[in-house]
């Protein structure tokens, strides 16, 4: 079926108390394996490219095989850019059909982040995309981008409301206590504050930084506000270590990539039944 927009998805999961899974699919194998999981489970679901995809020159390729895929697949699919800071690389994405986009601009004073938030979703409107926003600084290392803990910075209540006053884009991730990768420690997420700004109606809420949470925190993210939920770090690994060992057994090049993609199907499965999604179309 033709790809879905960001909005129209999220919207659905706040309304019906679902998440939406967003996997970051740094290759089509893995790609195909999870739009095969979230067919299998009726889940509508995101996959995401980041900019490691985009630096190694592999972002139209991938791209265009996700396109492809989605239209054999009967649940709704979000071709979604992750993390992005340039204007140029959001105009060649929607060029290539891309139907959601991040804006992170949260690195900049607040007043630049809201022009920055605006300018992308006027060109956004323009093709009917959705529009993900952040606000506050989330740490760890996602595509080789890291964010230190000197760098890492909140948002309180009063902060969002006013940012969301100036600018709504379609989805909002804050900045809660996740971070990107796998955690050290288990992370002191901030549920008052999410629970808060759902409570308020703010538009629909991203957590970044869902890999390697426990199931009842993912659980209880989703029963109190959030519409979105990130996964990159934990399915790369199931992908790499199934492909590493397969390799190093001596399995040929089909049952290498076939052992990756059975890894990250079954990453996605566990996702998509713990944020809620599965069966919901």
């Amino acid at each position: 079926m033709p790809l879905q927009s960001l909005a129209p998805m999220l919207c659905a999961a706040r309304e019906r108390g679902y998440a939406v899974a967003q996997f970051n699919v740094d290759t089509i194998e893995i790609a195909q394996a999870v739009l095969i999981a979230a067919q299998d489970m009726r889940s509508p679901v995101i996959l995401a490219i980041g900019q490691g995809v985009d630096r190694v020159g592999r972002m139209e390729a991938v791209a265009a095989g996700i396109l492809q895929l989605a239209r054999h697949v009967t649940v709704p699919v979000c071709l979604h850019l992750d993390h992005s800071e340039s204007l140029p690389q959001i105009d060649r994405a929607l060029a290539l059909g891309f139907t959601g986009i991040m804006i992170d601009a949260s690195s900049h004073p607040m007043i630049d982040n809201i022009s920055a938030t605006r300018m992308v979703m006027d060109l956004c409107r323009q093709i009917g995309a959705g529009v993900e926003a952040e606000l506050g600084r989330i740490a760890g290392v996602e595509d080789g981008l890291s964010v230190g803990e000197n760098q890492v910075f909140s948002v309180s209540f009063d902060t969002v409301q006013q940012y969301v006053a100036a600018v709504r884009p379609d989805a909002l991730a804050v900045a809660v206590g996740t971070a990107h990768g796998f955690y050290k420690a288990a992370p002191k997420i901030d549920f008052k504050l999410i629970a808060k700004l759902r409570a308020a109606n703010m538009p629909p809420l991203v957590l970044h930084g869902g890999s390697g949470l426990a199931d009842d925190v993912l659980r209880q993210a989703v029963e109190i506000g959030i519409s979105k939920m990130n996964f990159a770090t934990e399915l790369r690994h199931a992908y790499v270590e199934a492909t590493r060992l397969a390799a190093t057994s001596g399995a040929s090049i089909f049952d290498v990539l076939r052992s990756g993609a059975d890894a990250a199907a079954d990453v996605a499965r566990s996702k998509l039944t713990l944020v809620g999604s599965s069966g919901q179309c």
